[in-house]
């Protein structure tokens, strides 16, 4: 909640910051045929100042930034255009002409399950996306919740991607894996995402199909990147209900240096002495967050970049169950360094490579439960794209990585007995592998029609010693220059976390998990809509399952079929996104012995995410989502047998701007969660027998947050 506000207000302040003198670039936008393309988005890069064409084509942005800059010209089914313009004093008048994209080496925008929010081919979410959308708290996370193939099991940020546990799904920040992406961590994932939407320049979201270029992971994949080279020194800071923050851009030399960095400190007592709710804490959620990019180009064909990131926060949630009532302590540290190198050779080869180091620490206590974690992770990748004659691209890579895992954890022999009193058992893990991963891939465009990759990639596994093949494939047919037909199938693996082949509680032997993955899409596009829907099967093996003997076997599985339908509408005054899945998941995995329902199969899953701005100073947002009970457990080995009841939540969101002198440019905003006032239930504490229980409800009823934002 606090940082919504936050981030909403700075990234609309870069948006609209404006002038009492503004420049006019004016101009019109025509396809080859010479006809006027409406609603083509025009901007510039370097202040995201921006307009929509009309109707006719015709288009006017006003901006008080002057010198060399570069205007964007992005519009579906047309190829992405880049015009440089001396900005002065005087007015500018363009004519345009666009080119018919014909998807030539275009590998995201022909992956299958990649639902595209962004207008740009090969970016599947934007910044603006994430802070626009209502009750997504400026959080990617929570954006991403709202594209089909995404349940929320909680009123947390964690993705559940078809099917698939949250852990099945990997997040990458240049090339370097964030083993722990969360705040506030939880089993279900956490309260918000790690990473600050206003540090990335884009981000890419698959929910199955992906490439061979992503490895040991079964359901999805979020690979982001951060942000280049500023164009200008710029500062911001914010206040809201429950946060403080201040960031900005220092350029030492123009397309040469620059420092860009941010803080955030967060603390929710007068959140909730405004809302209600105070009393569920004896620590309400605190947190803060601070980060520092360098980059440097030495060259106009490379760039060497270093991004540090560290965050610390606690909660304390007072809680009751039939068997215990008291308080949950929650607190944990992150720290993510990364040094990555990008080098475009004269031939046109790209080269990516990056050394990072991710360290997460957490403690966490509730009743007898006592846990102490740390992780280190210790990355290198190198990723070389090639691209060669007849509309070919040959793509390669290598991960290499050491994982250093120490838990100490006190628990229940009795899951369900909180007290101290009961009966409790203790382990210590302390585990450390290497992991090496290696793959190849080829792009090639057949005809106008028809666009494929095919790829394999191998994954080795030092501690035990074993290694697994999985071979990808996707092919992209064009019916017409508005309708694409995919397919995607593909093997993945994944291999158990440390604590389940610890030598004592778990099983050292144990194999890499499995999934196969099998996908059919259609996708429409106009200028005023896009609209794709996909039909998809995961067929799981080797799954873990609880076993007397050796603790854990490899002899679990399940799997998960449905259907995701999307569809992104941009009008001249509302835009936005309807989304819908359906999705049956049934496993036996863990403790549950049969194949029965996942704790996270819900059948039925609508969101709709609408925006709009009026008179350019105003802009509102609203979110809406129904989602049917997932399924849980009302007595000892009946598994997931009944359901919760349905859930749904309205959001809604507003933003007032108002210019200072000729550079400068305040933001009032204001947020109302929950409008309905709703108060779903997300599962159930029991007592030992069963006999007993108590609700799981949402944490928030309807909730009002409002701040400012000052950009100079």
């Amino acid at each position: 909640m606090d940082k919504m506000k936050y981030l909403i207000s700075l990234f609309l302040t870069i948006i609209f910051a404006m002038g009492q003198h503004p420049i006019s670039v004016t101009g019109v936008i025509k396809d080859e045929m010479g006809n006027g393309l409406a609603y083509v988005n025009v901007y510039f890069m370097d202040t995201l100042e921006g307009a929509m064409s009309n109707k006719n084509g015709h288009f006017l942005i006003r901006t008080h930034t002057q010198g060399k800059r570069v205007l964007r010209i992005s519009h579906i089914g047309f190829m992405e255009k880049d015009e440089i313009l001396i900005v002065d004093t005087s007015s500018i008048h363009m004519n345009i002409v666009l080119e018919k994209s014909y998807m030539e080496m275009d590998p995201i925008s022909v992956s299958a399950g990649s639902f595209t929010m962004a207008d740009e081919e090969g970016q599947t979410l934007t910044s603006l996306d994430v802070v626009t959308t209502a009750g997504a708290a400026a959080d990617i996370f929570r954006a991403v919740q709202t594209f089909p193939g995404v349940n929320q099991v909680d009123e947390g940020a964690g993705m559940y991607v078809r099917g698939g546990d949250v852990s099945e799904t990997t997040v990458i920040l240049d090339q370097a894996t964030i083993s722990h992406p969360y705040k506030y961590e939880s089993d279900t994932g956490g309260y918000f995402g790690m990473i600050d939407p206003f540090l990335l320049s884009g981000t890419y979201f698959s929910t199955g199909g992906f490439s061979a270029k992503y490895g040991n992971i079964l359901s999805g994949v979020m690979a982001m990147e951060s942000l280049d080279m500023p164009s200008r020194s710029s500062i911001t800071i914010g206040a809201g209900l429950a946060a403080i923050s201040a960031g900005g851009s220092w350029v030492l030399k123009p397309d040469k240096l620059a420092i860009q960095f941010s803080g955030n400190y967060s603390n929710t007592t007068y959140l909730f002495k405004l809302n209600g709710g105070e009393e569920r804490f004896d620590q309400v959620p605190t947190s803060w967050d601070g980060n520092v990019s360098t980059i440097w180009k030495y060259s106009p064909f490379g760039q060497i970049k270093f991004f540090h990131y560290s965050n610390v926060d606690e909660i304390g949630v007072n809680t009751e169950s039939p068997t215990y009532n008291g308080l949950m302590l929650n607190d944990n540290h992150t720290q993510l360094s990364n040094m990555q190198l990008r080098h475009l050779t004269q031939n046109g080869i790209m080269i990516k490579s990056s050394l990072s180091k991710n360290q997460f620490g957490q403690g966490l206590t509730l009743g007898n439960i006592d846990k102490e974690l740390d992780d280190h992770l210790l990355k290198w990748r190198t990723d070389i794209s090639i691209p060669m004659e007849n509309k070919m691209t040959w793509n390669a890579g290598f991960i290499l990585d050491e994982l250093k895992t120490s838990l100490s954890a006190t628990f229940p022999k009795d899951p369900n007995d909180f007290s101290p009193e009961a009966e409790t058992e203790h382990f210590n893990v302390d585990y450390e592998s290497m992991h090496y991963g290696i793959y190849l891939e080829n792009e090639y465009q057949w005809s106008q029609k028809i666009f494929m990759t095919a790829g394999i990639r191998t994954d080795i596994l030092d501690q035990p010693k074993q290694q697994v093949w999985d071979p990808r494939l996707s092919l992209n047919y064009r019916l017409s220059d508005s309708q694409f037909l995919k397919i995607a199938t593909g093997i993945y693996h994944q291999y158990p976390k440390a604590q389940y082949r610890d030598v004592w509680v778990g099983n050292p032997d144990l194999m890499a998990m499995s999934a196969n993955h099998y996908i059919l899409g259609y996708e429409y596009k106009s200028d005023l809509t896009d609209f794709k829907a996909e039909l998809y099967k995961k067929d799981y093996s080797q799954l873990l399952l609880d076993d007397e003997t050796v603790n854990y076997s490899n002899d679990g599985e399940g799997y998960a079929y449905g259907a995701d339908f999307f569809l992104k509408g941009t009008l001249p005054f509302i835009s936005g996104w309807i989304s819908y899945s359906y999705l049956q998941s049934k496993r036996k995995e863990l403790d549950h012995l049969e194949l029965v329902a996942t704790d996270y199969d819900i059948n039925h899953n609508i969101t709709a995410a609408l925006k709009t701005q009026f008179n350019t100073l105003n802009n509102a947002g609203l979110t809406y989502r129904y989602t049917t009970g997932k399924p849980y457990t009302p007595a000892l080995n009946e598994w997931n047998s009944e359901r919760l009841p349905a859930m749904q939540r309205l959001d809604l969101s507003y933003s007032r701007l108002i210019p200072i002198g000729t550079d400068g440019l305040l933001v009032l905003y204001l947020s109302v969660s929950n409008l309905l006032d709703k108060t779903n239930v997300y599962g159930y504490f029991y007592s030992p027998d069963y006999s007993e229980r108590t609700e799981l409800k949402s944490t928030h009823g309807r909730n009002i947050y409002f701040g400012f934002n000052l950009n100079l």
